[in-house]
């Protein structure tokens, strides 16, 4: 049955290893998740972590860890206290992908103390692992897999993937892959196919084959939009010369959804990915400033805009009232234009290739919104002012600011997206601080051109 995790286990469980009751605390433990258990973790020093974990059954610690993965500075500090023989049993524990990531944030003395350790088949299998980009199809797959050949009968097909789950110890199995004598994916036979069939019949006359895979060094974000384009719940992996190598299961899928959720959230904010799970305020900080900086640094640059119109500005102080009015309309402008242009790349409802139509699209919105919010600006600027050549002066200002932010909002995720950077470093700081920029500049470059200055006399 599931359980809630409690956010006051973390208090019971400081408590109990305070007063030394290890068996009912080894009892609690036992009878969590592991998903549960790790949220307990996050809450204790490591002291007490490590004190948890020892107390754990063999088999759970290597469970727990995997659900730590997210919180890497936790996870690093945790593993650097192990023994290499006691990671030897945490790698062999679990899956080879999760043990590929495990061992990624080891230093190098413990990884070649682990590699040393393993059996030679599970080293080599390690080893090719290791060989991918984390964050890529190679990185995510395991690459036990079951795959069948297409001259085989459906009986024979059956016993070999029994063989093959009794060995790998498979959890979760709908899809046979079918290989040629190369092991060149050529098809797939569902469970359900293969429980219906008439055993003696052969495997090639029952595949489908239109099959979907990946290939080993498509990134990870690709990797979940194909399984949701095509409703996969297992995706195959193939290498350049189209031969099965593994496979990414729903559990991985799903974590990935979870870490690129969670990395722009981050990149919006200006913050790290990992900061809700991070112990240390330096760490935090590290993630923070650098945004923070950019927002120092773009401040500046529109103090140095400003100042050059001082004396313009001096003349006629009313101008800056509407300063930091542009700024908010162009901000949020550009935050809407590039959330959406963002979150379409992810899905691929917006392609690369549609830079053009994506900003003619943008441009007309933005003008039309322009519009619209110039004309209550207009009516706000009489009633301060008692100013018309002000009013519309700065109304269309901000058109034009509008249309630029649009524009800005629009193309910088898919040109971010040509050159393999993740679009959303598009949302949030930087394009508050570009807009914030850029448009006060335009606003007072319009302002104080030669054709509206007769409100200035």
């Amino acid at each position: 049955m599931a359980k809630t995790r409690d956010p006051q286990y973390h208090r019971l469980v400081k408590k109990l290893i305070n007063t030394e009751r290890s068996q009912v605390l080894k009892s609690l433990l036992n009878s969590l998740s592991p998903n549960e258990v790790s949220g307990i973790l996050l809450h204790l020093n490591l002291k007490h972590q490590l004190a948890i974990l020892d107390l754990l059954e063999q088999e759970q610690v290597p469970l727990v860890l995997k659900e730590l993965q997210d919180s890497s500075t936790v996870l690093e500090e945790i593993v650097g206290q192990f023994s290499s023989d006691k990671l030897t049993d945490i790698v062999e524990g679990m899956k080879q992908d999760d043990a590929a990531d495990l061992v990624s944030i080891l230093d190098e003395s413990q990884v070649d103390a682990v590699m040393e350790n393993l059996p030679a088949k599970s080293r080599e299998e390690l080893t090719t692992l290791l060989q991918y980009d984390e964050e890529s199809a190679g990185g995510l797959m395991t690459p036990h897999v079951v795959s069948i050949v297409k001259d085989e009968t459906v009986g024979e097909a059956v016993k070999d993937i029994q063989g093959y789950i009794k060995r790998q110890g498979f959890q979760m199995f709908y899809t046979a892959y079918v290989v040629d004598e190369h092991r060149h994916l050529i098809g797939t036979v569902t469970v359900t196919e293969l429980l219906l069939a008439d055993r003696r019949a052969k495997i090639g006359n029952l595949m489908n084959f239109d099959v979907v895979a990946v290939d080993e060094d498509l990134d990870q974000e690709e990797v979940v939009r194909i399984a949701k384009e095509y409703d996969l719940v297992v995706v195959p992996v193939i290498d350049k010369h189209l031969k099965l190598i593994g496979r990414i299961t729903i559990d991985d899928l799903v974590d990935v959804m979870e870490e690129e959720y969670y990395e722009d959230i981050g990149h919006i904010a200006g913050t790290g990915a990992e900061e809700v799970t991070e112990p240390s305020v330096l760490r935090a900080s590290r993630d923070r400033l650098p945004w923070l900086v950019l927002g120092l640094l773009g401040g500046f640059l529109t103090a140095i805009v400003m100042n050059s119109y001082e004396n313009a500005i001096l003349r006629i102080p009313e101008v800056a009232y509407f300063i930091p009015l542009i700024a908010a309309i162009g901000g949020s402008i550009g935050i809407q234009s590039s959330s959406i242009v963002v979150r379409g790349l992810a899905t691929g409802a917006i392609q690369t290739t549609d830079l053009l139509v994506r900003l003619w699209k943008e441009l007309r919105v933005g003008f039309l919104n322009g519009v619209v919010c110039a004309a209550l600006l207009v009516l706000m600027t009489l009633y301060l002012t008692e100013d018309l050549q002000m009013a519309i002066t700065t109304g269309l200002a901000l058109v034009v600011v509008v249309c630029f932010a649009a524009a800005v909002g629009s193309s910088v995720p898919i040109l971010l997206k040509r050159l393999n950077i993740d679009p959303a470093l598009a949302v949030g700081p930087f394009i508050t601080t570009t807009n914030d920029i850029f448009g006060i500049a335009i606003y007072l470059a319009i302002t104080f051109s030669a054709p509206f200055q007769s409100f200035s006399i």
